[in-house]
């Protein structure tokens, strides 16, 4: 050491000098010191490599955040480009064939609907699965509202059979999906007991949609050979799903 400061002042100075926080006379004693003390000037560049350290992740992950809602902004403007391209396409051979609106309007409709999914599921942080299914579930209910007009009123083909045979249905297997998902939620379910409830639901899906359309009379469901047909494999699978999660449980 010179005769300027002794060591034990500038260490103590040391992280006011690294941040800035001196004056302009203890900054000049300081950096005199450090010209000439080895010890010192190791402990300033450990301070500073320290602290530069600690920014770093930080940075990282301003430009990985960055990064990805870019690539995400890209992939939706890219998407719905292609999309648009895909409708008009399919609306100019319709009316050029048709001589008007018929079938591109379904398709339209199912573009439409996935590119809304794949925007959730690249936008939405919190409850991505939830808003997932509540898109496609409500595309799905769209799509079979078209269908129907379609066909029926600017077609001229098939029944009307939305309200009677489509809705009945749509709900049905909506409710399928979203009772394992819902009951998951809620009892903090693992996916084996989700997968198993939701087979055990198949089950009843398949009888009631059979009711619905007029394949099943309420006799044919104790029916065995229908049981075989219907049900034997959803219930062994659903009982493998139930067992594998209790395996996978005691195990922990």
């Amino acid at each position: 050491m010179d005769g300027g400061l002794r060591c034990e002042i500038v260490k103590d100075l040391m992280p006011l000098y690294v941040d800035g926080m001196v004056s302009d006379v203890s900054r000049g004693s300081v950096e005199e010191h450090l010209a000439h003390c080895a010890e010192c000037k190791e402990v300033y560049q450990n301070m500073v490599y320290d602290i530069e350290m600690e920014k770093r992740p930080s940075e990282v992950q301003d430009v990985k955040r960055f990064l990805k809602k870019t690539k995400n902004m890209y992939l939706s403007y890219g998407l719905g480009i292609l999309s648009l391209v895909a409708m008009l396409v399919c609306m100019i051979v319709d009316l050029a064939i048709n001589r008007g609106i018929t079938w591109s309007l379904i398709v339209g409709t199912a573009v439409m609907s996935v590119d809304a999914l794949v925007y959730v599921l690249s936008a939405c942080k919190k409850d991505k699965g939830i808003i997932a299914m509540a898109v496609m579930s409500i595309g799905t209910a769209c799509l079979l509202f078209v269908v129907q007009i379609t066909r029926y009123y600017l077609m001229g083909a098939g029944t009307f059979w939305i309200f009677r045979y489509g809705v009945p249905i749509l709900l049905l297997w909506l409710g399928v999906l979203w009772v394992p998902v819902l009951l998951r939620r809620a009892f903090k379910w693992g996916i084996w007991d989700q997968v198993a409830v939701f087979m055990l639901l198949v089950i009843a899906g398949n009888y009631v949609t059979r009711l619905i359309t007029g394949d099943y009379v309420w006799e044919d469901v104790c029916h065995m050979r229908a049981f075989a047909g219907n049900a034997l494999g959803e219930m062994i699978g659903a009982a493998v799903f139930w067992i594998t999660g209790r395996v996978k449980k005691w195990r922990r």
